[in-house]
């Protein structure tokens, strides 16, 4: 894949879970999610921060405080400020080099690198949300497959049953949801 190709993918994810935070009722926001670690309101503060990260990333300005969990946000202001930020992550992108050094919050590394980071991380989040909010999963299965095609191993083995749950999709899950699952995130945890 080159850096076009990821770009584009990394605006339509930026576009999707826009869609979903969009779409999300009020009476959503305290739900589970299958990242077990936050609810619902707490994994669109995730999807915030980890917007801004990208935006810092894109911009040449990485910001270092930006917290894991943005949660100064209103609850009717969520859709929003995630909307703005993917239009400001859009605009900037577009002048990055495949080769170009960027600073990510992983730390420096390809522009390349650094777009398929963040399209991982907004792509798996966005399955965590459309799972729990009852939206559609497998919107961005093609952007998911070509993902899963350019890695290996997108979580070392070492790390599973460590950082990570064991990847156990079945022959059935769509390509959004074995990305999910190859990074721990699981529709049905503990049974």
């Amino acid at each position: 894949m080159n850096v076009d190709q990821q770009r584009q993918d990394y605006v339509a994810a930026l576009d999707w879970v826009s869609g979903l935070i969009a779409a999300t009722r009020p009476d959503q926001l305290g739900l589970p999610t299958p990242c077990v670690e936050f609810d619902v309101r707490a994994l669109i503060g995730h999807l915030i921060g980890t917007a801004l990260r990208g935006r810092g990333t894109v911009t040449r300005a990485y910001l270092r405080g930006t917290p894991h969990v943005v949660t100064d946000v209103a609850d009717a202001e969520l859709a929003p400020t995630f909307s703005g930020l993917a239009a400001e992550i859009a605009r900037a992108a577009t002048d990055l080099r495949s080769d170009e050094l960027v600073t990510a919050a992983w730390g420096e590394c390809s522009a390349y690198d650094a777009l398929r980071g963040f399209t991982v991380e907004t792509v798996t989040h966005g399955w965590d949300l459309a799972v729990a909010t009852g939206q559609d999963p497998t919107v961005l299965d093609a952007v998911a497959a070509r993902l899963l095609a350019s890695s290996t191993e997108l979580v070392p083995t070492r790390l599973r049953g460590v950082m990570y749950d064991d990847a156990a999709p079945t022959a059935s899950s769509s390509a959004t949801e074995r990305l999910a699952y190859a990074l721990g995130h699981q529709r049905v945890r503990g049974e």
